[in-house]
């Protein structure tokens, strides 16, 4: 700190810098490396034990890739020096993940280890920037200054899909001029559907294609073979630190209920694995809810239920968490969703630009909905039921591929609203006799941008030498993953995974769509069972769970995602 009388600028500057101490510190740290990958790119030899059908569909579209069988990686020594350099490329795409620059690390490390005149090109703000042929070099100054670094800024991102004819030559245009003889797409389903569709069109131009699994959703998983995509340990890290933060705040200041909704659109990996992390009052797993066919009046009884059995002991607080993309797992809310995602989608195709179906009124476009051929007179009585800002949140804008927009939707809203107006008819009755005092929380964004913990930073860098090591034994159409995360890295597998029998029949914009599958909680796996006994307990007392920030260094530093490691058990 400047002393009086000197020149406080250089201070000033460094209190006030980008450069923060934990930004420098982290970029100290150097990712560990399996023994597989540790000397360079390895070996492909096949992988036994597993059957990978690929559907008939996936086939017919995919002839060429979808004769891919499942490889593992094993190391090579003495590990050969390649003759010539390649020009890869590596686009990020979707939702930022934390660890994504350190799969661009990992990717050009591999390269420029095996030739130093190897080239990496990243592409600008996702697909968009293979499709204009907007792109940077990668240099290795780039890549120091974004290790172990949050976000995707170094490159940037998008949601552009690949889907018609033109998008596709645009592309192989792109790779054509570049002299690409490989491209790593780093992205979630939508994303490694587009790296099989590409892998399947680049072939005859020498262009081999790589997919990574990624996405703070956790539902990008192949059971034996892919455990979670990196970025949902540092997601659910982050949400946890908060969660945690507002349990202290439960049993500090006795009077809120705090209902929270956390980022997860198909799946409930996120809300488990931060009930395993918190303890909370209430969780609630939206694959369960669809299991049990419960309806939403279903689950505001089930929230209000605890809260009338908590205040009955003198505790008028609690924590409660809900996953975002709860309302998909409703049936009779599941239903309206796909009927007026498809009305929506059949009118936008005839209208113009100006006359599309959100540039109608409210009452207009409910009108519109009420007039369609698939909306019954049951439907209308289901949707006038729901309270006017669940009606509201169901008629929003879906996403540039036609997916309903969870996010959007202040679920944790209304549910509160709804258990609140059940609680005031119980308290008529005379069976609830406590206080509703309510905060309502969102997380997601902020869960997408966190630093990576130390096992999205190792994973993330290993990920980047597979698809290296895939691209290098002349590989397309794979998904780069590591088998047997829940083992110290020196037990880490790398394997790549044919991208054609991930494949399943989807519905998007009223069409039925090839897409890569996504994997829902297992309500048989071990951790699911678990769950289901140890939340009774945390339901009427306060057993609250403080997971702290995420740890860089000391005990916590190593730590895993704990579903990853119960259902690993015996």
């Amino acid at each position: 700190m400047a002393m009086t009388g000197d020149n406080p600028q250089p201070t000033i500057e460094e209190l006030l810098g980008t450069e923060t101490p934990l930004y420098a510190a982290r970029r100290s740290y150097r990712p560990q490396l399996c023994p597989a990958l540790a000397k360079g790119a390895g070996v492909t030899r096949p992988l036994a034990g597993f059957d990978l059908q690929v559907l008939k569909v996936a086939a017919e579209q995919l002839p060429y890739v979808s004769q891919n069988k499942l490889v593992e990686i094993v190391p090579q020594d003495p590990q050969p020096h390649e003759d010539k350099p390649r020009r890869l490329g590596i686009v990020l795409s979707g939702g930022p993940a934390p660890g994504g620059h350190n799969v661009i690390a990992g990717v050009y490390e591999a390269a420029k280890r095996a030739h130093p005149d190897s080239t990496l090109i990243g592409f600008l703000s996702g697909p968009k920037g293979i499709i204009t042929n907007k792109h940077t070099e990668i240099t290795g100054e780039m890549v120091s200054r974004h290790l172990n670094s949050s976000g995707f800024h170094m490159l940037g991102t998008g949601r552009d899909k690949i889907d018609t004819d033109e998008k596709m030559a645009q592309c192989r245009r792109t790779c054509a001029d570049l002299q690409l003889s490989g491209l790593v797409v780093v992205g979630g389903d939508d994303s490694n559907t587009n790296a099989a569709f590409l892998a399947e069109n680049l072939r005859d131009l020498g262009t081999q294609v790589i997919g990574i699994p990624k996405t703070i959703d956790g539902d990008l998983q192949v059971p034996g073979l892919l455990q979670v995509p990196f970025g949902f340990h540092s997601a659910c890290m982050a949400f946890a630190t908060e969660i945690g933060n507002l349990n202290s705040d439960c049993k500090s200041d006795l009077k809120y209920w705090h209902f929270n909704r956390l980022m997860g659109r198909s799946a409930s990996h996120i809300a488990m694995e931060v009930a395993f992390q918190t303890h909370p009052n209430v969780i609630l797993i939206g694959e369960e809810i669809e299991e049990k066919e419960l309806t939403i009046h279903n689950v505001v009884r089930l929230i209000a239920d605890v809260v009338v059995e908590r205040a009955s002991q003198g505790k008028n607080y609690g924590t409660i968490l809900i996953p975002e993309g709860i309302l998909e797992f409703i049936h009779e809310i599941n239903i309206l969703i796909i009927k007026i995602s498809y009305i929506i989608a059949a009118y936008n195709r005839e209208a113009t630009e100006e006359e599309s179906f959100h540039k109608l009124s409210y009452e207009e476009q409910v009108q519109l909905i009420d007039n369609s051929d698939i909306w019954r007179d049951y439907d209308s009585r289901v949707f006038l039921g729901f309270p006017s800002l669940l009606q509201r949140g169901l008629l929003l804008p879906r996403d540039s591929h036609g997916n309903f927009q969870y996010a959007q939707v202040n679920t944790e809203r209304i549910l509160l609203e709804m258990v609140s107006t059940y609680l005031r008819k119980q308290r008529a009755k005379g069976i609830y006799k406590g206080t509703f005092r309510t905060q309502n929380h969102y997380y997601g964004y902020d869960g997408r941008g966190t630093f990576p913990t130390k096992f999205d930073c190792d994973y993330a860098y290993n990920l980047g030498f597979t698809a290296y090591s895939l691209l290098a034994n002349g590989c397309t159409g794979y998904m780069a993953a590591i088998k047997d995360l829940h083992k110290p890295i020196e037990g880490w597998q790398p394997i790549g995974i044919p991208l054609a029998a991930l494949m399943h029949l989807e519905e998007r914009k009223g069409r039925l769509e090839l897409v890569i599958q996504k994997q829902r909680v297992d309500l048989e796996s071990r951790a699911f069972k678990l769950l289901e006994q140890e939340r009774v307990k945390w339901a009427k007392d306060d057993l609250y769970r403080f997971p702290g920030p995420i740890q860089f260094q000391g005990p916590g530093a190593d730590s895993k995602p704990l579903t990853l490691q119960l259902n690993s058990l015996a």
